[in-house]
C-alpha cells in the first residue's frame, strides 16, 4: 500500500484524522468505470464539508502520480482538510463472492448522503453479522425500512425486471449511478415485509455487483437472466482513462 498527500509521501499525522470524506474506486488498465461520478462525489462533499470545490483535473493528476505507472489497483481518494488530498493505492480488490446472504440490523448511517470517514458502527454491525455466518449487514430503520448495506447499495427486481431502489436516505453510490445512467430504474419505500414480493435482489458498489441469496430468512436469489442483463450492462460501461 502507498499513500500520498498532494503528490508526496504522506506523514502519519496527515492520515490520522477520522473527519473527512472519500471515494473508493477500482482501476483496471489505467481506467475507472464512472470516473466522473467519483469526481462529482468528491467535489460535492468537499463543498459541503469544507466550503470549497475540489478540482477534478487535479484529483486525476494526483491519482496518476500515486499509481506510478500501475495499470490495475484499488484507489481511495480522501480529503481530511481543505487543500490536502490523499491518494491510497493498494492491490486490486477481488470480486465479492456471490451470492450474498444479508442480515438486517437496526442502524442507519449518519449523514448517509456523504461517503464520510468514521464508520465504526456500520463496520461493527458488519463484523457481528459475519460472525453469525452472514456475508453482509443490511441497514434498516426502526420499522424495517431498507436503506443500504454496510458497504453497498441494494437493488430489487420488480415483476417486469425493472430495478427498484429503496427510497433515501442512503449513499448515492457511483455504481448505482451507472445503473441509473444505462437503464430505467425507480425508487420506493421498501420494508423487510416487501422483500418477498420482488423477483430477487442484488448489491452494487465500485467493487462489483452480486446477487443476494437471502435477506434474513427470506429467499431473494434473482432469476439468472436478470443478473445476466446486469452483467451485460456493466460489461458495456467504458473504463474512463485517469
Amino acid at each position: 500500500m502507498r499513500i500520498e498527500v498532494n503528490g508526496r509521501a504522506a506523514e502519519a499525522e496527515e492520515v490520522a484524522s477520522a473527519y473527512g470524506h472519500f471515494t473508493a474506486m477500482q482501476v483496471r488498465g489505467g481506467g475507472v468505470q464512472g470516473l466522473a461520478n467519483h469526481l462529482d462525489r468528491l467535489d460535492a462533499a468537499n463543498r459541503e464539508l469544507f466550503g470549497e470545490p475540489l478540482d477534478g483535473a487535479e484529483v486525476r493528476r494526483l491519482i496518476r502520480h500515486a499509481l506510478a505507472g500501475a495499470a490495475d489497483a484499488a484507489v481511495r481518494v480522501t480529503v481530511r482538510e481543505p487543500g490536502r488530498t490523499a491518494v491510497t493505492v493498494a492491490a486490486p480488490t477481488p470480486p465479492v463472492p456471490a451470492p450474498q446472504r444479508l442480515r438486517s440490523v437496526p442502524y442507519l448511517r449518519p449523514f448517509p448522503h456523504l461517503k464520510h470517514l468514521g464508520g465504526f458502527a456500520q463496520g461493527e454491525w458488519a463484523r457481528r453479522v459475519r460472525a453469525r455466518g452472514y456475508d453482509e449487514a443490511l441497514l434498516v430503520d426502526g420499522d424495517g425500512t431498507i436503506a443500504e448495506t454496510a458497504i453497498a447499495n441494494i437493488g430489487f427486481f420488480a415483476a417486469d425486471g425493472t430495478v427498484v431502489w429503496p427510497a433515501p436516505p442512503w449513499l448515492h453510490g457511483t455504481a448505482m449511478r451507472l445503473v441509473e445512467q444505462h437503464r430505467p430504474t425507480t425508487r420506493q419505500r421498501i420494508t423487510l415485509a416487501d422483500v418477498a414480493g420482488f423477483r430477487g435482489a442484488f448489491t452494487v458498489n465500485s467493487i462489483g455487483h452480486v446477487a443476494v441469496a437471502s435477506i434474513d430468512d427470506i429467499p431473494t436469489l434473482p432469476d439468472p437472466a436478470l443478473m445476466a442483463d446486469l452483467d451485460a450492462l456493466f460489461a458495456s460501461v467504458p473504463w474512463d482513462p485517469i
